[in-house]
């Protein structure tokens, strides 16, 4: 299981492009769950967290020229933004372990 987490801090406002980024990634099929949220303490501060089945299910959805289009200049104007490997997850209080299968990043 992979995420995908962007941090924005760009003010009340939304970023300029956030609703067809965000529509077009939660759109493809390879996106398992997205979800899109403004800070309850700082109304400025923003979150994308979507979550993608496999490394390539990751890249997959990333893949339609439209969704590149619009999602890679986007995510270049947040603050920050990475893709992480589940190691261990929640769901409805089950607890699951998913297959690591990224080398150690230390390595």
């Amino acid at each position: 299981m992979f995420l995908l987490i962007a941090h924005f801090d760009v003010g009340a406002e939304p970023p300029a492009g956030s609703t067809e980024a965000v529509r077009l990634l939660g759109d493809q099929p390879d996106t398992r769950t997205l979800r899109w949220a403004r800070s309850t303490e700082d109304p400025g501060r923003w979150v994308l967290v979507a979550e993608f089945d496999t490394a390539a299910g990751f890249r997959r959805a990333q893949s339609p020229l439209p969704v590149r289009a619009a999602l890679i200049p986007w995510l270049a104007n947040a603050a920050s933004s990475a893709a992480f490997e589940v190691i261990a997850a929640a769901d409805a209080g089950e607890w699951s372990a998913p297959e690591v299968i990224v080398d150690d990043p230390r390595r």
